[in-house]
């Protein structure tokens, strides 16, 4: 591996993707609960519930040749082997494809586990390696009967492992390493065995040597048990394939409990975890498994007849391009690192006493890491959001008076267009439905007092806010302000810019209360702000807060009531003068205190006693004032 595959496979590991391969694993499996994460080991495996995968297995997405060569052998254009970033879509692809059809079909805890015949380490494994060899026969199988488009990434899969191991001229022991070159030993019997069987269901497309003498007989009697619990579809009735082979070999199974060498076989398999005996979850995990229907398998037909190639051009294109916009989007992310500028507040048109103070404005780097978090609080309200969007969009789409110009006649002429040799200079007035040009900030204070079930409230109104006003096309922004004591600075954190990238919605969950606010100052910017940044006419300040402004500093600038609460006051009336609406929502106890603290300041006020409501008292304010 290259430098330059290095820094591609740096890129490629970033949260942005793994998030991608979870959401896909989550749809596949139809499973909210499982979990994929990415390691660098050379190994894929599922407990039951959590995948982990290693793009970089092998080393194959840099390995051209190896890839070339499956391109070839598959029919497919040479697209992958000339694009590293693709490839490695296509080695993860594969593997969170082949993992999360376990957790479809595999049942968990494993059925060895728990076998009567498992009474030493290496009875144990041999039944979960005969179990290991069916079950991923049977969910390639079962893969490519129920679904549609996972046979190219299954394919790929099992090709490239072949061609990453060696060329694909040759027997299934010159490929994977040699079962007769292996150190002999007390399971050298069982290990042959197990090998050669591996060979024949997996990899048909591969030559396959007679077996020896000495196991002939043990691959002739089982051979038929193989291919008939790989075609099973209860997941019970194909393990009691395993117990029968396992009856069958149990000869030459070792008596002494003695160490299986399974590195062949983990070649073959591409690693044994997913089936590891001894492979346990930090919680207990029970799998019910779906029954599946197997008409075919990977590369053959249930009569073993080799099946003609398909054609994958217009997959590979459509992958390409979802690709493409995945790494630009990924890309996207990691070079946003947020920003930072300082203003002071001399550039506005406020009090003397904000002019030596300065307003950080910094726009956070997107957290991935909060996007479970946010699906939580999502799911949690889903049901609100989905009738609050039933309501905009019956009360949104106002009508509207447009003007339609070049017309042949109408109901009144167009002066500008007199000129027209086509006397195209009529127009007419025509009523359509359209929502109200609106945009809206939603300021939240961030000071102290707001810690606890407030700033819990805050987060999923905010939450609430955002998907509603997304949906319904409407300009909006989510901004945090908090002043700091004992300092001239005031931070205003952008969660949410207007016309923000879908992942800049997971910030909203990283909202905390400390300090103070200075919202006569804050009001200022958030007008500035709205003005330069939303394209809507009409503009509207929502000031969500359970208190009165303070912010405790040494000199002039000192900032508490009722100074600062005349302040603020007088801000507001500029602000609506100018035209930028303003309206406070007071999160108050049931005494209203901060309700009439608040009326001292802002006209119109909102009072919010119970935090369960203030997601429907946000949007009403909308809906009241401007719908």
């Amino acid at each position: 591996m290259n430098k330059t595959e290095e820094e591609v496979l740096k890129s490629f590991h970033s949260e942005y993707n793994r998030n991608i391969e979870e959401s896909f694993v989550e749809m596949l499996t139809e499973r909210d609960e499982v979990r994929l994460f990415f390691i660098n080991e050379d190994r894929a495996f599922t407990d039951g519930r959590n995948i982990v995968v290693d793009p970089a297995d092998r080393e194959i997405f840099c390995d051209s040749k190896a890839i070339y060569d499956t391109e070839t052998w598959m029919g497919i254009p040479h697209r992958i082997s000339q694009d590293n970033w693709m490839a490695l879509h296509m080695v993860t692809r594969a593997q969170s494809i082949h993992e999360a059809l376990h957790i479809i079909y595999t049942r968990f805890p494993l059925y060895c586990l728990a076998d009567k015949r498992a009474t030493s380490k290496i009875r144990l494994t041999a039944l979960s390696m005969i179990s290991n060899i069916i079950e991923d026969g049977y969910i390639e199988a079962a893969g490519c009967s129920e679904y549609d488009n996972l046979e190219l990434y299954l394919l790929f899969g099992r090709i490239s492992s072949i061609f990453a191991s060696a060329p694909f001229e040759g027997t299934v022991s010159q490929v994977f390493g040699g079962m007769e070159k292996a150190e002999a030993g007390d399971d050298q019997l069982l290990r042959k065995y197990l090998e050669h069987m591996g060979g024949f269901l997996l990899y048909p497309m591969l030559q396959q040597e007679e077996p020896g003498e000495e196991i002939k007989e043990y691959v002739e009697n089982t051979r038929q048990l193989f291919l008939e619990g790989s075609a099973c579809g209860d997941p019970e009735k194909r393990y009691e394939f395993t117990d029968q082979i396992f009856d069958c070999i149990e000869s030459i199974i070792p008596k002494a409990d003695t160490r299986l060498d399974t590195s062949v076989l983990e070649k073959m398999l591409g690693g044994r975890l997913t089936h590891d005996s001894m492979q346990a979850s930090a919680l207990p995990i029970k799998n019910t498994p779906r029954n599946g229907t197997v008409s075919r398998r990977l590369t053959v037909d249930l009569t073993g007849k080799e099946l003609p190639k398909r054609n994958f051009k217009d997959q590979i294109d459509g992958i390409f391009c979802a690709a493409a916009n995945d790494r630009k989007a990924a890309m996207a992310v990691l070079q946003n690192q947020g920003s930072k500028r300082a203003i002071m507040g001399a550039e506005y048109d406020c009090a003397e006493l904000h002019k030596g103070i300065q307003i950080i404005e910094q726009k956070p780097a997107i957290n991935l890491n909060l996007k479970r978090a946010y699906q939580n609080v999502f799911h949690k309200y889903q049901i609100n959001i989905n009738a609050y969007n039933q309501k905009f969009h019956q009360l949104l789409k106002t009508p509207i008076s447009v003007q339609a110009t070049k017309k042949l006649y109408g109901s009144g002429v167009d002066s500008r267009r007199m000129g027209d040799i086509k006397k195209r200079y009529w127009y007419c007035n025509t009523v359509v439905e359209d929502a109200p040009d609106l945009a809206i900030m939603l300021l939240i204070d961030g000071s102290g007092s707001m810690e606890g079930a407030r700033v819990e409230g805050a987060r999923a109104a905010a939450v609430v806010l955002h998907e509603v006003m997304k949906k319904q096309g409407i300009e909006h922004a989510i901004v945090e302000h908090r002043a700091i004591y004992g300092k001239p600075e005031v931070f205003h954190n952008i969660l949410i810019n207007f016309h923000a990238r879908e992942e800049e919605k997971y910030n909203i969950l990283s909202l905390t209360a400390d300090e103070g606010t200075r919202e006569g100052l804050s009001l200022y910017w958030a007008e500035a702000y709205l003005q330069k940044n939303a394209m809507a006419e009409h503009k509207l300040i929502l000031v969500l807060s359970d208190g009165v402004p303070a912010h405790g500093i040494h000199g002039p600038g000192c900032y508490l009531p009722p100074v600062s609460t005349k302040d603020t006051a007088n801000a507001v009336k500029k602000i609506c003068r100018r035209g930028t609406g303003i309206i406070a929502i007071a999160l108050d106890d049931s005494g209203y205190s901060c309700y009439h603290a608040l009326k001292e300041i802002y006209p119109y006020v909102i009072a919010c006693t119970d935090l369960k409501k203030l997601t429907g008292q946000l949007l009403g304010v909308i809906m009241k004032q401007y719908i």
